[in-house]
């Protein structure tokens, strides 16, 4: 569990950045329309995405690491983001 703890800071930053970028990212791509070519693919990306921030998160947890509000933050925002209808409604 130290592991984590004794890890360089920046080199920690830098890599959990990567993860919630790539998250959100994979996120907006699985809200393409499911006329899109690569819809199925964007779809198994986003679950596996979410999938591995979630872990990060209950690592983050686990260690007693100031870093699982991110991790969590980009959870909730990945989870929101990929089921919330956006645009009109039908009237």
């Amino acid at each position: 569990m130290s592991l984590l703890l004794a890890a360089d800071p920046a080199l920690l930053f830098w890599s959990l950045a990567a993860i919630h970028i790539a998250g959100l990212v994979s996120m907006l791509f699985a809200r393409l329309p499911r006329s899109h070519r690569v819809h199925t693919l964007c779809h198994h990306g986003f679950f596996a995405c979410l999938l591995f921030v979630g872990t990060v998160t209950l690592l983050t947890i686990l260690t007693r690491s100031n870093w699982w509000v991110w991790s969590g933050t980009t959870f909730s925002l990945m989870a929101v983001g990929a089921t919330a209808e956006i645009g009109r409604t039908a009237a």
